[in-house]
Order: structure tokens, then sequence, then C-alpha cells
């Protein structure tokens, strides 16, 4: 890999510090966080929970900072407008479009990346499963934290929390996500 190339993949991956997360924008949060800032919590997570369980620290981290890479040039679709797309085209998107973003990768790092976002995007396996909560937990904390601090939009963003209860948790997802919504009150 040349400098030319790491810049240019950095300069892209820049580009989710600047892309807003739409569903906060939405409801009327205030500086409402970024996907790079999301991605970096979730990663985060992702490493303490995969020491806590003695898991392939490695592979959830690798797995949690890809998992919204195609959101630098596509920007962060909401789940409504993800649902109407259907799953199938939603990550025929994201595949065309991370394909794009590491372009500018040597094609064995194209390829290892582009296996890792698709393993977690199918949701199949005991990591994908996994990161999907992750990916949720880190949500659902994001929005106690704007509840609580902007009153205003407190009542707009129980939409999020009315959508985590229809979610069938891992058991040890559940008591984190209980425990999460005993905090709101």
């Amino acid at each position: 890999m040349n400098e030319k190339e790491i810049i240019e993949f950095a300069k892209l991956v820049g580009k989710l510090k600047t892309t807003v997360r739409t569903g906060w924008k939405m409801r009327g949060v205030k500086n409402p966080e970024s996907v790079a800032e999301h991605s970096f919590r979730t990663a985060l997570l992702a490493m303490l929970i995969a020491d806590n369980k003695n898991l392939d620290t490695n592979k959830l981290i690798r797995m949690a900072l890809l998992h919204d890479l195609e959101e630098a040039i596509i920007g962060d679709i909401t789940t409504p407008h993800k649902e109407k797309l259907g799953k199938n085209k939603i990550i025929e998107l994201g595949k065309k479009e991370l394909q794009k973003a590491l372009s500018s990768l040597p094609n064995r790092l194209q390829q290892k990346y582009i296996k890792l976002w698709l393993e977690n995007e199918e949701g199949k396996t005991k990591y994908s499963k996994m990161l999907q909560q992750i990916d949720r937990i880190e949500m659902m904390i994001q929005c106690l934290e704007y509840q609580k601090n902007q009153p205003k939009v407190k009542k707009k963003l129980n939409v999020f929390w009315n959508n985590q209860d229809k979610i069938k948790w891992d058991p040890y997802f559940q008591k984190i996500y209980d425990k999460l919504k005993k905090m709101r009150k």
C-alpha cells in the first residue's frame, strides 16, 4: 500500500465525522452525533464485551469499525427507509458503496473488509448477531443521553424505545437493555 492509497482511504473515512445520524436529526436533537462518533463507541463496546466474554476481540472490533463505512458515501439511512427497501436491496446497495469506499486499497484488503462487512449485514453468525445487538445498545445509550440532556425531544425519542422492545434480545444484552430502560425513569 502506498501513501496516496492510505491518504485517500483516510479522507473517505473522514466523511463519517461529518455525516450526522439521521434519526436523531429528524427528531430535533440539537448537535446530533456523527456516524463516526457512533462507530467509535460501538467499537469500544465491542472490545469490552468480546474481552469480557473471551471471544475474538480483533474480529468483533474490525466488524464494528466497518459496520457503517458505506455511509461515508450514501449517508445514514434510517430504519424505516431500510425496511421499505428491503434487506437484500440494502445489502446490495451497501456492498456496492463499500466497494467504492475501499477501491483505493489493495484487492486483498478490499476482499477481507467486504467479507467482514457482509458477515455482519447478513446477521447469521455469532459475531454478527452480537455486533447487531451492541449497535442497538450503543444507540439506546445515546438515546438515553439525549433524553436526559435535551428534555424538549424526550417524547420524540420514545419511538426508539418502542422499536427496541420488539427485538428478541440475547439474554446477555437483554440485561443491559433492561438496565437502560430502568435508567430512563
